[in-house]
C-alpha cells in the first residue's frame, strides 16, 4: 500500500509538472512568434499561430492582446475566467479544471537608431524592447485527470491482485500448518467421549512422532482408567439401589406424615374460622343491643348493668382476637398490610379509648403523649396491627399504676429515603416487675405471678403477639423496671414514608385562663399552647382565675377548664362557666377527666363553646381554640349534625341476607329509623329469589349459612342482569386473612367482621352508595400492578387453560420458594439465594406476574452484583410481592373457557 502510494503520487506530480511545462513553453512560443504578426497587424498570421498553438490538445483558447489590453484575436472555446491581471511578467494561475498562463509579448527594434541606442545606453537594456501586447493561454486539464485515473485503477488492481494471491498463499501455508494440530484435537475430542480405539487410529507427521507416542501412552491410561471407573459405578450403583429402597419407605412415611400434618393444619384453620364464627355471631347481637339499651336507659344500676355488660363482652372480644392472632402467628399466616395512616391521631385515639375503659374516679393518672418536633405525622405501615402493639402496651401501664403518669414518648432512631425507625417509650409510674421476672414478660400464657392474675386477670397472650408484630415490623422489643419508680417498656418499629402531609396550621393569636391541677399534664398542655401561639395564665385554683378575670377580661378570650367526675368539681366548674359567660361572655372549653363522659354534662352543653374528653387530642384543642369566637349553642348544633342526620338515606332500599334472626332484627333497628327501606332473607336460596323480583341499592350478606353460603349466594347474584354492579358487603364473623380473599374473590365487594358497630355500618352504606366504580373495576384496580392477564395469555395465545395452570403451577411453589429464600438469607448463601430468585423470576415472565417479574429482576440484579450488601430492603420487597399475589390470587378474572376443575 505505501508502494501504491508512494507510485500514485509520483505519478500525479509528473502529470501536474508536464502540463505546467508543455503550457509555459507553448504560452512562450506563441509570444515569440506572434510579435511581428502584432507589429505589422497581420491578422492571417496571427491565426496561423494560433492555429498551430491550438493544434495541442491540451489548449482550450488562445487569445492575443494588444498593448491596449484589447482582444486582437482568438481562437478556441470561450475563456473559462474573465478577470485578466495584464502583468510584464509571465504567469500560470491553476483552476479545479484548467490552467491560465498569460505572457507579455515584447517587440525588439533592429534598425540603426535602435543599435546606436544599445551601444550607446548599454547599461540600461530595458529600453531596446517594447510591449506590445499579451497572448493568454487556457489548458484543459481533463487529460490529465483521466490519466490519473487510468493510472490509480492500474495501481489498485494490481494492489488487490497481489493481497489476493497473498492471502490464497497464506491460507494454504497456514492449512498445512494446522492440519497435525486439527488432528491432535480431534484425537483429544475422541479421548473425551471414550472412542479410545479411535484416538489410537490418529496418525500424525513424522516430525510429530513424539507427540504420536504421547498420545497413545495418554489414551492406555485413560482406557484403563475408564474401566475401573465402570467397575466402580457398577458397584456404588448397587449400593445406591439398596439404600434407595430404604429411602422410598422413609419418603412414603415422610409423606403421609407431611399429609397428616397438612391436614392437621386445615383443620386447625377451620376450627378458627369456625370458633370465631360461632363466637361472634352471638357476641354481635349482645354488642349492639347493648349499645341500643344504653341510648334509653335512665335509672342509674340498670345503666352500671348494661355498661357491665359491654365491658366484659368488650373483654371477651379481645380474648377471642389474642387468641387467633397467636393462632395466626404460629401458622405463619399474620400479613402485614399497608396503607397511609397519622400516628399522631393513631395515638390520641388510643389513649382516649383506654382512659374511658380503664380509668376510674379511684385511679386518676395523667396519660401523656410526647412526639419529637422532628416526626412527621402521616406514615405508611399496618395502622391495625400498631394500634393493638399500643393498645397492650399502653393498656397493661394504665392497669399496674395507680397514681403517677404513663406517657408515650416517641423519637426517630434513624431513617434512610424510603423508610423511618421510630422509637417508642411507655413510661409508667406502677407498682413495676422483678427483675427476676421479667424473663416471664414475653412467653406465651404467662404472667409475672399468680396473683396478679387473679387481681387483673388475662391471658398471658398480649405481651407475646406485640413482641411478634414489633419482629414483623424489622424492631425489637425491651423492658426494663424497678418496683419502686415503675416500668419503661422500649420498641422499635420500621415504617414507610407517606408523601402525604400535614396541614399547615397557623398561629394562633389567643390568651387564655388555664386551670390544671396535675403538673406533669399542666406542662403536656402549656408546651402544646407555646408551639401554636396562644399566650397563657396558669391558674392554681378558681379564684385565681376570677382573679384574673377582674384584672384582665378584656384581654382573655377562653377559658381552658380542667373538670374531674366528682360532684363537687363539676358543681365548681358549672358555677364558673357561667360566671364567665355572663359577666364577661367569655366562652369556657372544659376538658373532661375520665371515667367521666360528655354526655354525663347535659346542663354544661349550653355553657360551653367546647368539652373535650382526656387525654386532650392536639387537633381538637385546636379546633376548639380556632372557633372559640362562635356561639356555643351554633358550635353543638353544627357538631350534633353529622352523626345523627341521615335524611339523605330515606328510601335507600337495602337487603340483610342472614340466618340469625337475632342479627337481622339488629340491623332493622338501626336502619329502620333512618329511613332505610330493609328486607330481610333467611337463606342463600330466599335471597336470589327476592333480587329476581325486586331491585335492591345494597345486600348485605352473611358467610356462612345452611344449603347456600353467602358466597355461592353472592356468585348468583353477580349471574343476573341488575346485580352486577350492585355493592354486597360481607357481615361475617371469620377472622383469618385467606377466608376474607376468598369472600372478596366470590364477588363482595367488601367484608365487616362481627360484631358491628353502628357508626361503622352507616359509614360503609355511605362509602358505597356513592360508588360508581363497577365490580370489574374494583377487582381491576386491586390487581392493576400485581398481575397482568392480557400478558399471560399474550404468551400462550390466548389460551386461558393452559395460562391458568402455568400460573397455579407457579402460585403453588411460592409459599415454599419464599421459604428457601428466607432461609438462605440466614445463611448467607448468595449462590443459592441466586438460583431461586433466578427460577421464580424465569417462571414469572410467562405467567403475568408483573409485579414478581420487576422485583426478582431487581433482587437477581442486586445479588450479581452487589453480593448481599445490603440486600436485606430489597429482598423484603420481593418477599412482599410474592405475599401481596398470593393475597389477591383468588381475585384474578379468568374467562370462563377455563375448566375450574384443573
Amino acid at each position: 500500500m505505501l508502494t501504491s502510494l508512494f507510485l500514485l503520487s509520483t505519478r500525479f506530480d509528473d502529470l501536474n509538472r508536464q502540463l505546467f511545462e508543455r503550457t509555459k513553453q507553448i504560452t512562450e512560443q506563441v509570444a515569440t512568434t506572434s510579435e511581428y504578426a502584432i507589429v505589422f497587424s497581420d491578422q492571417n498570421m496571427m491565426y496561423r499561430i494560433l492555429q498551430n498553438a491550438l493544434s495541442n490538445h491540451d489548449i482550450n483558447s488562445v487569445q492575443l492582446f494588444n498593448s491596449e489590453q484589447k482582444i486582437i484575436a482568438e481562437l478556441g472555446s470561450a475563456p473559462t475566467q474573465n478577470n485578466m491581471t495584464f502583468t510584464e511578467e509571465s504567469h500560470i494561475i491553476e483552476y479545479d479544471d484548467h490552467l491560465e498562463s498569460m505572457s507579455a509579448i515584447y517587440y525588439a527594434n533592429n534598425s540603426l537608431d535602435g543599435i546606436f541606442n544599445a551601444q550607446t545606453d548599454l547599461f540600461n537594456p530595458t529600453n531596446q524592447r517594447n510591449l506590445i501586447g499579451w497572448v493568454k493561454i487556457e489548458a484543459n486539464k481533463s487529460a490529465i485527470k483521466i490519466a490519473k485515473y487510468q493510472y490509480a485503477s492500474l495501481i489498485i488492481f494490481s494492489l488487490v491482485l497481489l493481497n489476493i494471491l497473498t492471502i490464497l498463499g497464506a491460507y494454504h501455508f497456514s492449512s498445512h500448518l494446522t492440519q497435525p494440530i486439527n488432528k491432535l484435537a480431534m484425537a483429544l475430542n475422541k479421548l473425551v467421549k471414550g472412542q479410545f480405539s479411535a484416538a489410537k487410529l490418529t496418525k500424525l507427521p513424522p516430525e510429530y512422532a513424539e507427540l504420536q507416542k504421547d498420545l497413545l501412552d495418554l489414551t492406555e491410561r485413560l482406557e484403563h482408567h475408564h474401566e475401573e471407573l465402570i467397575i466402580g459405578i457398577e458397584q456404588s450403583t448397587e449400593d445406591i439401589r439398596r439404600s434407595m429402597d430404604s429411602m422410598e419407605e422413609k419418603s412414603a412415611q415422610l409423606h403421609i406424615a407431611n399429609r397428616e400434618a397438612m391436614e392437621s393444619n386445615r383443620l386447625k384453620s377451620q376450627f378458627l374460622a369456625n370458633i370465631s364464627h360461632e363466637v361472634r355471631t352471638p357476641l354481635n347481637a349482645i354488642l349492639g343491643y347493648t349499645k341500643t339499651l344504653q341510648k334509653d336507659i335512665v335509672d342509674p344500676q340498670q345503666r352500671l348493668y348494661v355498661d357491665t355488660i359491654e365491658q366484659s363482652t368488650n373483654s371477651l372480644l379481645a380474648i377471642i382476637g389474642d387468641i387467633l392472632d397467636f393462632s395466626k402467628i404460629e401458622a405463619g399466616k399474620l400479613n402485614l398490610e399497608n396503607n397511609h395512616f397519622n400516628l399522631k391521631a393513631l395515638v390520641d385515639d388510643v389513649y382516649q379509648i383506654l382512659s374511658v375503659n380503664l380509668l376510674t374516679k379511684e385511679k386518676q393518672i395523667d396519660l401523656v403523649p410526647e412526639f419529637c418536633a422532628d416526626i412527621p405525622e402521616w406514615f405508611v405501615g399496618d395502622s391495625t396491627r400498631i394500634r393493638q402493639i399500643l393498645t397492650n402496651l399502653i393498656g397493661n401501664a394504665i392497669k399496674f399504676t395507680h397514681q403517677g403518669s404513663v406517657r408515650t414518648k416517641v423519637s426517630i432512631a434513624s431513617q434512610t429515603s424510603q423508610e423511618i425507625t421510630l422509637s417508642f417509650q411507655i413510661i409508667d409510674t406502677g407498682i413495676g416487675i422483678p427483675e427476676h421476672k421479667i424473663h416471664r414478660l414475653f412467653k406465651p400464657f404467662s404472667q409475672v405471678d399468680t396473683s396478679t392474675t387473679r387481681q387483673f386477670g388475662g391471658t398471658g397472650l398480649g405481651l407475646v403477639i406485640t413482641k411478634k408484630l414489633v419482629e414483623q415490623m424489622k424492631g425489637k422489643i425491651e423492658v426494663s423496671s424497678d418496683p419502686s419508680i415503675g416500668s419503661t417498656f422500649r420498641f422499635t418499629i420500621t415504617l414507610k414514608k407517606s408523601n402525604k402531609t400535614s396541614q399547615y396550621k397557623q398561629k394562633l393569636d389567643r390568651r387564655v385562663l388555664l386551670l390544671e391541677p396535675s403538673t406533669t399534664y399542666k406542662n403536656y398542655l402549656t408546651a402544646y399552647l407555646d408551639s401554636i401561639g396562644v399566650h397563657y395564665v396558669a391558674c392554681s385554683d378558681i379564684e385565681q382565675i376570677i382573679s384574673t378575670l377582674n384584672k384582665q377580661h378584656d384581654a382573655i378570650d377562653a377559658v381552658l377548664l380542667s373538670v374531674t367526675p366528682d360532684d363537687q368539681n363539676t358543681t365548681e366548674a358549672r358555677e364558673l362557666i357561667a360566671y364567665c359567660a355572663q359577666q364577661y361572655a367569655i366562652p369556657s372549653i372544659m376538658m373532661v377527666q375520665p371515667p367521666g363522659q360528655i354526655a354525663h354534662y347535659p346542663d354544661l352543653k349550653s355553657l360551653c363553646s367546647d368539652i373535650l374528653l382526656k387525654p386532650i387530642s392536639q387537633d381538637r384543642l385546636y379546633q376548639a381554640l380556632l372557633h372559640i369566637n362562635k356561639a356555643p349553642i351554633e358550635l353543638l348544633s353544627q357538631k350534633a349534625l353529622p352523626s345523627a342526620n341521615h335524611e339523605h338515606l330515606k328510601n335507600l332500599k337495602i337487603l340483610a341476607v342472614d340466618d340469625s334472626p337475632v342479627n337481622l332484627q339488629l340491623l332493622n333497628h338501626w336502619l329502620t329509623p333512618a329511613g332505610v327501606k330493609v328486607s330481610t332473607a333467611y337463606s342463600g336460596r330466599q335471597a336470589v329469589d327476592m333480587a329476581i323480583h325486586e331491585k335492591f341499592d345494597l345486600i348485605f350478606m352473611d358467610i356462612q349459612m345452611p344449603e347456600m353460603d353467602g358466597m355461592e349466594t353472592t356468585q348468583q347474584l353477580r349471574q343476573l342482569k341488575h346485580y352486577k354492579n350492585t355493592p354486597i358487603i360481607a357481615l361475617t364473623a371469620h377472622a383469618l386473612g385467606s377466608e376474607q380473599q376468598q369472600i372478596l374473590a366470590s364477588g363482595m365487594n367488601a367484608y365487616l367482621t362481627k360484631p358491628i358497630d353502628e357508626e361503622l355500618l352507616f359509614t360503609t352504606i355511605e362509602t358505597w352508595r356513592n360508588n360508581t366504580k363497577t365490580f370489574q373495576d374494583q377487582v381491576d384496580d386491586k390487581l392493576i400492578n400485581i398481575f397482568d392477564l392480557d400478558k399471560a395469555l399474550a404468551v400462550v395465545d390466548g389460551k386461558a387453560d393452559i395460562a391458568k395452570e402455568m400460573f397455579d403451577m407457579l402460585a403453588d411453589s411460592l409459599d415454599a420458594e419464599k421459604k428457601l429464600i428466607q432461609h438462605h438469607l440466614e445463611k448467607q448463601d448468595t449462590e443459592k439465594l441466586i438460583e431461586v430468585v433466578h427460577r421464580i423470576h424465569g417462571a414469572s415472565k410467562y405467567t403475568g406476574t408483573i409485579n414478581i417479574a420487576r422485583h426478582a429482576g431487581f433482587l437477581e440484579t442486586h445479588l450479581k452484583e452487589l453480593g448481599l450488601e445490603d440486600a436485606d430492603g430489597v429482598a423484603e420487597d420481593f418477599i412482599e410481592a410474592i405475599e401481596e399475589l398470593l393475597n389477591h390470587r383468588q381475585l384474578i378474572p379468568w374467562p370462563q373457557s377455563v375448566n375450574p376443575t384443573r
